[in-house]
């Protein structure tokens, strides 16, 4: 009995319950240990990371919301482990209310990073185009001087005839 007090899974192996040894509970209490540590590690950095007077509003936001995920977590494996019914209970709608908050602080953060247009630039390119006489050639559009540099002053005539039969 005494490998039932040590956080070392290697003990567990040897422990009898009067039921054969289970692989598949063994590995799966051992990930939930993993996985309660690291959320146990992440409360405890927060935490302090929660007291520094250098956050910003965004970056405090920022950790309220993932403050609320964590701790909503916490108190959903406390209850799976207590074998409540946590089908109808309200920590559900607080996990998805904290997922959608951080959800939407990504689209957010997304949405910032992104390029962004230069209007003056597009008005001087939208100008110049403007003033450029395009030419179907052959499928293919290419400004006025570029054709006559390949066909020649009688293809261009004969281009404009075309277009104003058409």
């Amino acid at each position: 009995m005494e490998g039932i007090n040590t956080p070392n899974f290697e003990n567990v192996n040897n422990i009898c319950y009067g039921h054969p040894n289970d692989d598949k509970l063994f590995e799966t209490l051992k990930d939930f240990s993993i996985s309660l540590d690291n959320l146990e590690n992440d409360l405890t950095y927060a935490v302090k990371a929660h007291n520094s007077p250098k956050l910003t509003i965004e970056e405090q936001i920022k950790l309220d919301t993932f403050l609320t995920y964590l701790n909503s977590t916490l108190f959903w494996m406390y209850l799976k482990l207590q074998g409540s019914d946590i089908n109808k209970h309200y920590i559900l709608h607080d996990l998805s209310r904290a997922k959608e908050l951080l959800a939407r602080e990504m689209q957010i953060t997304c949405s910032l990073s992104a390029h962004r247009l230069d209007i003056t630039a597009t008005k001087r390119f939208i100008a110049a185009g403007i003033h450029t006489r395009f030419v179907d050639m052959d499928g293919v559009m290419v400004t006025e001087a570029h054709y006559k540099s390949s066909v020649g002053d009688a293809g261009i005539k004969k281009q404009r005839n075309n277009e104003s039969t058409q």
